[in-house]
């Protein structure tokens, strides 16, 4: 479809006119314009030289123009006429340079996040906490409507790398929602991944898919960023008037070469209206305040439990109980009465210390990325439980992940169907394990796909190499579990439970072994 000129020449007119706008404010004077950018007349070879030079024209000020400038400036701007000729401006021209990839961001997402008022069913804005399903369902409506703005303007068609790149946004959602404090994401590097993503798209960022998931995810992960950023600079301001009021000096070190000063002139405002590539520096030392406060904080440890008093009359000593397969912490409970018969021991269900003790030991940047991990996995597995749950009983056992599928056993079936989340029962530990066993067993299947098919990239490989090696390195601790909930079956006489269960745990050692070999081969590319 060939590209309107008359159209073309009224979206530049219309940048023009908000361009010299902008900068007329700034500046605070009239900006002289060339000839060259005055119509010369109604031929339309006149109109095409016009075109021609002010294209040159406002590649010149799209240097003098910052993306938060632009941004702030839309805020004020009514109508969408002018987004819409900003738009359709950014993807003819196609530029490569992230100022321009920036202010078309700043566009598309101003867009996304003002849904037309005479039919606000177009899309509906996602909420920060929303799903990956309702947000993909936003970006799907969105894109149907930048197809309609950008009417017949022409851009560059996507390549199946790029397609799949977009799907990885599916995993930063997963990553986004883990994240509680302001130092998290920026120890992540996820504003950095994401600037990179974006890169590697080049001139297909401005398609029409690209821009929409752009916009959904520019709109969900702005407002997360804001609230933890203006969360942290809150309690590190706090902290500082605290240490005033109490007496303590302005130029006191908080820790190594940070003070009390610095933390009071920190100015959350300023700081978020500036453009991220100049500012990331500033946000660091925000996160590096953030730990240096936290660190200041004084740290609860539980009290010992009082020891239990002693019996007024001495009672038989009862026989002595079997040693446990897993050991007892603090928050194991008093001990149960003597019985006539002791039950078979079973394990604790995951221990809140042991899976502290595993944070402690790692640094914080790592411990971030093992909970994004185990969120995943627990995502996992709510998929399956929902589609077995969900699904005809003819094909509940048969389970969609990615482009592949998993085939269920019988008891692996009746273990997502159970609903013993509010038990503490054998029979709630072993439809736990199971349906952990599955769960493992089906990201293990994706991380492979996704490294496999990215294994000829530059870096896009390695989250999923990652991922691989946080499934591989705890499978361990996973087979110990389930081996001790096989044995307290055996012990009550249900064998047929051990073997089902012995029987998943095989089939995810197997696959176990491909993910090592995987795992091989990702220590051959290149870091």
């Amino acid at each position: 479809m060939a590209q309107d000129p008359q159209r073309e020449l009224q979206d530049l007119t219309t940048v023009h006119t908000f361009y010299l706008g902008l900068l007329e404010k700034g500046l605070g004077h009239r900006i002289p314009t060339p000839a060259e950018v005055k119509s010369s007349g109604d031929r339309p070879e006149d109109s095409a030289q016009l075109a021609d030079n002010l294209k040159l024209w406002l590649d010149l000020l799209d240097f003098a123009i910052t993306p938060p400038s632009l941004r702030d400036a839309l805020r004020t701007t009514s109508g969408f006429e002018t987004a819409h000729a900003l738009l359709r401006y950014f993807v003819r021209k196609k530029s490569v340079r992230s100022g321009d990839r920036d202010k078309t961001d700043c566009v598309i997402t101003h867009l996304f996040r003002n849904p037309p008022q005479a039919d606000p069913a177009l899309w509906q804005r996602p909420e920060v906490d929303s799903s990956y399903y309702f947000i993909s369902q936003a970006a799907l409506a969105f894109e149907g409507e930048l197809y309609r703005v950008l009417g017949d303007v022409e851009y560059d068609s996507m390549t199946q790398e790029q397609v799949h790149l977009l799907q990885e946004f599916e995993y930063l959602y997963q990553e986004l929602e883990e994240f509680r404090h302001f130092d998290q994401i920026m120890d992540s590097g996820m504003v950095q991944r994401v600037r990179e993503m974006k890169q590697s798209l080049s001139k297909a960022f401005y398609h029409p898919d690209s821009l929409a998931h752009l916009a959904a995810w520019n709109d969900v992960f702005g407002r997360k960023f804001d609230d933890l950023f203006h969360d942290a600079a809150k309690q590190i301001k706090t902290f500082a008037e605290n240490v005033q009021r109490e007496g303590g000096s302005i130029l006191a070190r908080v820790e190594g070469d940070i003070t009390v000063k610095q933390l009071s002139e920190l100015s959350p405002e300023e700081l978020m209206a500036e453009d991220y590539e100049y500012a990331q520096d500033e946000f660091r030392k925000v996160s590096k305040f953030k730990k240096a406060v936290d660190s200041k904080r004084p740290v609860r440890i539980a009290a010992p439990a009082p020891p239990r008093p002693a019996p007024s009359q001495p009672a038989p000593e009862p026989p002595p109980a079997p040693r446990p397969l897993i050991p007892t912490g603090p928050d194991a409970g008093p001990p149960q009465p003597a019985a006539s018969a002791p039950p078979a021991p079973r394990p604790q269900p995951s221990a809140p210390l042991k899976v502290q003790a595993e944070v402690l030991a790692v640094p914080p940047s790592q411990a971030v990325q093992n909970a994004v991990q185990e969120g995943k996995i627990h995502s996992a597995r709510e998929s399956i439980k929902e589609h077995v749950r969900t699904a005809d009983s003819r094909i509940a056992a048969v389970v969609p992940i990615k482009k592949t599928k998993i085939t269920l056993s019988p008891a692996e079936i009746e273990a997502f169907k159970a609903d013993y989340q509010s038990e503490k029962s054998f029979r709630a530990d072993y439809a736990a394990i199971m349906m952990t066993i599955v769960a493992y067993l089906s990201r293990m299947i994706v991380e492979v796909d996704e490294y496999n098919q990215k294994a000829g990239s530059a870096y896009l490989w390695k989250p999923h190499a990652d991922a691989l090696g946080y499934l591989l390195t705890t499978l361990e601790r996973l087979s110990m579990e389930a081996e001790q909930i096989m044995a307290i079956a055996r012990a009550r006489g249900l064998s047929d439970k051990a073997a089902a269960l012995g029987a998943s745990l095989d089939k995810l050692r197997d696959y176990g072994k491909t993910v090592s070999q995987t795992l091989q081969a990702a220590d051959q590319q290149p870091k």
